[in-house]
């Protein structure tokens, strides 16, 4: 997210979160959920091994941290799959109701299942999402954009984002500033 080639607004608000974030939070201290969707995970995350450096060492962070996260389902919307609620979960990393708990920033993990479409939203805040697989994202009324490992998607606060995938699992990892 902030390599030379990333854009330049994707860059400033990962910036930002990666600033706020060498002041660590609090430790959490409820209690981990289940992986709901740990297979498709394992597949993205082996895939993601498969890259090499520095996605190995990634992959390897996301497996140890992902089962101390609170992992929750999306509730369906315009366009969704029809089981959003089974295909897809998402976990905060560091934020409110994170490992670390924090109220200035967000940063977390989003997987879905094959075939799988998140329901269109708007978002309140800024946020780059960083594609751990391919997928394919809808950011500020652009229309689908394709990804593969290492893309990276801003979304404008105020706009519609939405994303989905193939035939293989989705990952992506997605930050933005709370205030």
């Amino acid at each position: 997210m902030l390599s030379d080639a990333a854009p330049f607004m994707e860059k400033f608000v990962a910036g930002k979160v990666f600033h706020l974030l060498q002041e660590p939070g609090a430790v959490a201290t409820k209690p981990a959920t289940p992986v709901p969707l740990a297979p498709q995970l394992q597949f993205a995350l082996r895939n993601l091994t498969s890259k090499g450096e520095p996605f190995a060492e990634a992959a390897a962070a996301i497996n140890d941290v992902a089962k101390s996260l609170e992992w929750v389902a999306s509730k369906t919307g315009p366009f969704a799959s029809i089981n959003i609620e089974h295909t897809h979960a998402h976990a905060v990393v560091a934020g409110i109701s994170g490992v670390e708990e924090r109220a200035d920033v967000a940063l977390g993990l989003t997987v879905m299942a094959p075939y799988s479409r998140f329901p269109d939203h708007i978002q309140y805040r800024s946020r780059v999402f960083l594609a751990l697989s391919d997928c394919e994202f809808s950011c500020n009324d652009k229309g689908w954009q394709r990804g593969s490992i290492g893309s990276i998607f801003f979304n404008e606060a105020g706009h519609t984002v939405a994303m989905r995938c193939t035939a293989r699992p989705l990952l992506a990892a997605w930050c933005h500033v709370e205030r």
